[in-house]
């Protein structure tokens, strides 16, 4: 059984357990799983230690999860600004509007859409007609 299909089945678990209001149960699959995450870590630190990193520094911890009741401070995260300068953004560009210049070479065209019923139309004339059609139908009952 591997890492995944053992999470699987434990949230399975968990979802029984709390469907039948177990309270104990939960708790109990709650605990495996510390006892399982903790094996696991304890096998990757042989792991580490077993082989030579010729100078290089280990890797973090790797944390699978918190549970409400435990009381480790939470880990500190880097700052924001580490990541931002990297040629990214967290917000799109805006959208230019018609009275912002534009690059040379570059034009911009808006279309207005009106929608009647399951159709789109980009003249207004054409909608009214098609909505003044639809408005004459009878209704079926």
């Amino acid at each position: 059984m591997d890492l995944n299909e053992l999470l699987h089945a434990h949230q399975v678990a968990v979802m029984k357990a709390s469907a039948a209001g177990d309270r104990s149960g939960r708790d109990d699959h709650f605990a495996k799983v510390s006892e399982y995450a903790e094996r696991v870590r304890q096998l990757r630190e042989l792991h580490q230690m077993s082989t030579t990193r010729n100078g290089a520094e280990t890797p973090e911890r790797i944390i699978y999860g918190t549970y409400a009741g435990e009381t480790r401070p939470p880990a500190v995260a880097g700052p924001v600004d580490s990541w931002e300068d990297e040629g990214g953004a967290l917000d799109p560009p805006a959208i230019p509007s018609p009275q912002d210049p534009l690059p040379a070479g570059v034009t911009m065209k808006t279309f207005n859409r009106y929608y009647v019923g399951a159709y789109s139309y980009e003249d207004l004339g054409l909608a009214l007609a098609e909505h003044a059609r639809q408005e004459a139908l009878p209704v079926a009952a």
